[in-house]
């Protein structure tokens, strides 16, 4: 082959790679209709409007930072492998509890997604390793509380069993590194500040939605007009 040759091979071959790499970026994520940028309170909103069982609708606070962490209030987001939405449900749930495909799902109001993972997260509420970690005072150091029970629905009960057998937050993360007790920072922490529950702060200024004795949340249910328990899932 000739130097000339050679060099326009090199070039092409470069040139192939460099598309190669912006279509693969080009499919991590998506948008599906309008770009949204709904606020931890509007979200709450959603979740007080919708058909979630009502012990859980007392962590409603958290759950709008919940939304806000996972798709940055955006309910047209897709993440470019498996999930779609203000709570980024995945392909199958989209179907089982939307009755449509991710694009039809990522076009539906924020009262309608809402309404979907609502009754995924009731179904999924009394999995062995909610009711097991919900049965803690703590968890390596981690105060069980709304967020962290919510965060173990959320990445899969599956998951959150895994973490829960080793006994340590590092027993999962998903393939971003996260984990469920990260999650469960990052939803306190973006939960709206001036969101009340009742007389409860659920926003990060707060130390937790649960009694600070050393009782598990499940061996010490809350009252129905107090109770402050609970949470959110995508069983992915």
């Amino acid at each position: 082959m000739s130097t000339r040759a050679a060099r326009a091979l090199l070039v092409l071959t470069a040139f192939v790679s460099v598309v190669a790499e912006v279509g693969s970026a080009a499919a991590q994520r998506g948008q599906y209709c309008e770009r949204t940028n709904y606020s931890a309170q509007e979200i709450t909103d959603a979740v007080r409007n919708s058909p979630l069982r009502d012990d859980l609708k007392a962590t409603s606070c958290s759950l709008g930072g919940l939304g806000r962490f996972e798709s940055g209030g955006n309910k047209g987001v897709y993440n470019g492998s498996c999930c779609t939405g203000i709570f980024q449900l995945n392909r199958r749930n989209v179907r089982d509890y939307a009755g449509t495909t991710p694009e039809g799902y990522g076009c539906m109001s924020l009262q309608q997604q809402v309404n979907a993972w609502a009754s995924l997260t009731n179904d999924g509420y009394n999995s062995s390793a909610v009711r097991q970690l919900a049965s803690m005072s703590t968890f390596d150091g981690q105060k069980v509380d709304a967020s962290l029970i919510a965060s173990c629905i959320q990445l899969g009960t599956g998951n959150c069993q895994r973490m829960v057998s080793s006994g340590q937050c590092s027993g999962f993360a998903d393939i971003n590194g996260t984990t469920i007790c990260g999650m469960a920072r990052n939803a306190r922490a973006q939960a709206d500040p001036k969101c009340r529950e009742g007389q409860v702060a659920c926003g990060p200024i707060g130390p937790g939605d649960f009694p600070t004795t050393p009782v598990g949340i499940a061996s010490r249910p809350p009252t129905p007009g107090s109770a402050s328990i609970i949470v959110s899932s995508t069983d992915v």
